[in-house]
């Protein structure tokens, strides 16, 4: 919402006076000398037709009066809020800092901007909280809910199934009521350790994201059960946590330091744990990729301008989140055939990865 700040109010009283008494459909029909309803139908195109010269004048009524549709009243009478609520993966005081959640955001506010609903972002309570979040998500404020990345067996989504809330998830895990957006994790997963082994590396570590997420898990799964069908291998020590976040990789780094034997390469969980990870091969005087390939996940704007520029694993989050929502518009209008969608990954090779160094000597 945008608000207007006015100065000198006493100076500016009758234009003040102006402004707030907003005109109704009632001094239009009044204006013109027809019904109410007629003028209502003209201005909301329907649900009854209004012949074209009719229209015609009632919207040039609208704007001579100055009128502005009371959405209050449109709310009260169509039962609609037109917002829709977005519930991110966790409450935490930097939520909104997440490169990830900021490229979802973006694709659900130009598609609802688009199709002229508001968003609500829900940040005071974690999907664990079940009453808690229950009692915020049923209370009449939003019309349908997008949940981003909601943690396993989240059982706040049990309760809105329950209630027929009308609700898409993205990048979550497969539910029997619920549509899902998610991206192949599988063939992005691949697709990277492939370019990996074509370099030469046979050594890997992986830093993974939140285990309670379905994207830190899958990438996780299909790292471990690749790297051994593939040729390669890993040590229990070499897979790490990285928490989605640069400071876990950074800590990742420093703890696959400490052991005696080390990868070559190290795929993380999404790119801001390789952005971490290299900061913390940097703070010990060592290079990437001379001394250690490092590879992300997501294709953010921060892993093309960090140094090294990141091979990373493109996913569409904007047009996933962008899709996700229109679904969900459409779904509160009363459509009712949906199907879940994977979306297709792109590896983006950069210079954060190259031959292994024992290659090059």
């Amino acid at each position: 919402c945008f608000y207007i700040v006015v100065r000198n109010v006493s100076r500016n009283v009758s234009q003040l006076r102006k402004w707030t008494m907003a005109s109704t459909i009632k001094d239009i029909a009044k204006k013109l000398n027809i019904s109410v309803s007629t003028v209502s139908y003209a201005l909301n195109n329907g649900p009854r037709p209004v012949p074209e010269d009719v229209k015609r004048r009632v919207l040039e009524a609208a704007q001579e009066l100055q009128y502005r549709p009371n959405r209050l009243a449109r709310s009260l009478i169509t039962r609609r809020t037109f917002t829709i609520g977005v519930v991110p993966s966790e409450a935490s005081a930097d939520i909104v800092l997440s490169p990830y959640l900021q490229n979802s955001l973006n694709g659900i506010v130009n598609a609802a901007e688009e199709l002229h609903y508001d968003v609500m972002f829900f940040t005071r309570y974690d999907q664990m909280q079940t009453q808690e979040m229950s009692d915020v998500l049923l209370d009449g404020r939003v019309d349908g809910l997008i949940f981003l990345a909601p943690p396993q067996h989240a059982p706040v989504i049990d309760v809105i199934e329950k209630h027929d809330i009308p609700h898409v998830v993205i990048a979550g895990e497969a539910r029997p009521n619920s549509i899902q957006y998610s991206v192949d994790n599988e063939s992005g997963v691949k697709a990277v350790l492939e370019h990996l082994f074509q370099l030469g590396h046979r050594k890997f570590g992986h830093f993974y994201g939140r285990m309670q997420m379905e994207d830190a898990i899958e990438r996780r799964y299909f790292f471990e059960q690749m790297v051994p069908a593939m040729g390669g291998r890993f040590e229990p020590s070499w897979v790490l946590p990285g928490d989605f976040t640069m400071q876990g990789g950074e800590k990742a780094m420093l703890e696959m330091l400490a052991n005696k034997e080390q990868p070559t390469a190290i795929f993380c969980a999404n790119d801001e744990i390789a952005v971490g990870a290299i900061r913390g091969a940097v703070s010990q005087g060592l290079k990437v990729p001379d001394d250690y390939s490092v590879a992300g996940f997501d294709n953010v704007p921060l892993s093309t301008v960090f140094i090294p520029p990141i091979t990373t694993v493109k996913q569409p989050v904007d047009s996933v989140a962008s899709i996700a929502t229109r679904a969900l518009i459409a779904m509160i209008d009363g459509e009712k055939r949906f199907e879940s969608k994977v979306f297709e990954t792109e590896l983006i090779v950069r210079d954060s990865t190259s031959r292994p160094k024992e290659d090059i000597k």
